[in-house]
């Protein structure tokens, strides 16, 4: 195992015991729920530039796609309506 694939992992590892102390700090999902996918972000790429196979591409790409829906999902104002205010 190369220093890269055990940073990697190192970094995937942080990431979940990070993102349940900032759970346990803030009582909040949100800031766990990024920080826990943003260092999983950091160790798919890490491992991305040691193996460029389709299969790491493809797991780096849905991480990165996860992240997006989340975090657009959880921030989305749901009790607004989606035309605008009214004025009558």
């Amino acid at each position: 195992m190369s220093f890269v694939v055990g940073a990697s992992w190192c970094l995937a590892i942080a990431g979940i015991v990070l993102g349940v102390a900032a759970l346990a700090v803030f009582g909040k999902p949100m800031p766990a729920l990024r920080v826990t996918v943003e260092l999983l972000i950091a160790a798919g790429l890490l491992r991305l530039s040691v193996d460029s196979s389709w299969t790491a591409i493809v797991v780096a790409a849905a991480l990165i796609a996860l992240r997006r829906t989340i975090t657009r999902s959880l921030t989305a104002d749901f009790t607004a309506s989606p035309w605008g205010p009214r004025t009558t």
